[in-house]
């Protein structure tokens, strides 16, 4: 398999496609000088793991990006999340000298083994997609994101250096029966960056940004291995009827991608409070949105139903939904268009097929370990719930009808 990594790379005069094997990704050879590209970039290789980090490595790394800082002389490491895809560690860095401008902390990103080579090409091109997202919002106050430092891959691993913008990642071991202020944060903004980028589409979106209908064969492929995977596990987990609900969307997984939606905008395209770090001042909550992987153009109710459907119970969402959408709905609508209620909660409605898709073709990447991921049947119970609360497989079948 080829080891050329695709990414787009902000510059002066827009977006340029450039290519590197096995190398830095992030900052650009413009941006730190060929000398400061030659003498550090050979020793920043990309890393397995928090424990391969040295002083040296971190000091080559920080210094592509600005030269002028000094050198890095120790670090301690916190963790911060981890996932099946990646692990992030906030890092605590002391220098030689104390320079005004070097940061003081940053975060670290490292992919994690792949469970089958079959992904490699996908989870590669998916982290350099996210290297490319960070520096598109970078340029934009569209959402609160980290700022981009560095990033490096080669054909198994990929790291970020982000600046840390502080907070902490969301964990609860319990359900309340009520939404909390971490998932109003995020639809804060989610709302914000949908209205940023509103009048995005297919045509004029940059090359590295996801299209719905060109992997339309591919998530139908991927959603039907899902299935398998879930079939000799599901019963004690889910319900006879929420598996064949599962089970009888395989046929119209590729339709919904292709189906032409309205509205359409930069999406996150994976909304779920795992993914964001949260800052909390008394009664107030700010999110930084994380993983951008699977950034695409899409419709800007595909994040929101993939937060509201993965990531509140039962009873919370159908105790806080309606209010959630129309506080959303607010809030894009200051990016001065409309988006009428009505038909927002119909694009919802539509979208709840989307975390739906992305928890089974999850089940297909892990399904060696899927037995002991109790998460990820858990998101799948709760897609199936919301699915059938808005009777969405009804306008599925006619929107279906439409395309055909």
């Amino acid at each position: 398999m080829s080891q050329i990594l695709t990414t787009k790379i902000a510059t002066d005069s827009g977006v340029r496609l450039r290519q590197e094997e096995n190398g830095v990704l992030f900052p650009p050879a413009e941006h730190t000088g060929e000398f400061e590209k030659s003498n550090c970039a050979s020793r920043v290789a990309a890393l397995a793991s928090p424990d391969a980090l040295t002083e040296s490595w971190l000091s080559n790394a920080l210094r592509l990006r600005n030269p002028a800082w000094p050198v890095v002389v120790g670090f301690t490491c916190e963790p911060v999340s981890a996932n099946d895809f990646d692990i992030l560690v906030r890092l605590f860095l002391r220098y030689a000298d104390s320079s005004d401008g070097a940061p003081a902390t940053i975060l670290a990103k490292f992919s994690r083994p792949l469970p089958s080579p079959q992904w490699e090409d996908f989870i590669r091109h998916s982290f350099a997609r996210e290297a490319s997202a960070y520096q598109e919002l970078n340029s934009h106050y569209a959402c609160r994101v980290p700022g981009l430092l560095f990033a490096a891959a080669d054909g198994q691993y990929f790291n970020l250096l982000l600046e840390d913008c502080g907070g902490e990642s969301y964990a609860v071991d319990e359900s309340p029966d009520e939404h909390q202020p971490e998932h109003e944060a995020v639809l804060q903004e989610l709302a914000q960056l949908h209205g940023c980028f509103v009048r995005t589409s297919p045509a004029s979106a940059p090359e590295w940004q996801l299209r719905q209908r060109d992997s339309a064969r591919f998530i139908a492929h991927r959603y039907r291995v899902g299935v398998e995977a879930l079939r000799s596990i599901y019963g004690g987990w889910l319900a006879q009827g929420h598996f064949a609900l599962v089970e009888k969307f395989a046929d119209y997984v590729a339709d919904w991608h292709r189906y032409e939606r309205h509205i359409l905008t930069l999406s996150h395209g994976d909304a779920r409070l795992e993914n964001v770090l949260f800052q909390r001042d008394g009664g107030a909550c700010r999110g930084s949105l994380l993983s951008w992987k699977l950034a695409g153009v899409r419709n800007p109710m595909y994040d929101v139903a993939s937060l509201l459907s993965n990531d509140l119970s039962y009873v919370a969402r159908n105790n806080s939904e309606a209010a959630l959408l129309q506080r959303y709905c607010r809030v894009f609508e200051q990016s001065g268009t409309q988006y009428p209620f009505r038909e927002a909660c119909e694009d919802y409605r539509f979208n709840l097929f989307g975390p739906l898709i992305f928890n089974i073709c999850a089940s297909g990447f892990l399904q060696d370990t899927i037995a002991q991921n109790g998460e990820l049947i858990k998101r799948i119970r709760r897609n199936c719930m919301a699915i059938f609360d808005w009777d969405a497989m009804t306008l599925m079948q006619k929107r279906r009808n439409v395309i055909a």
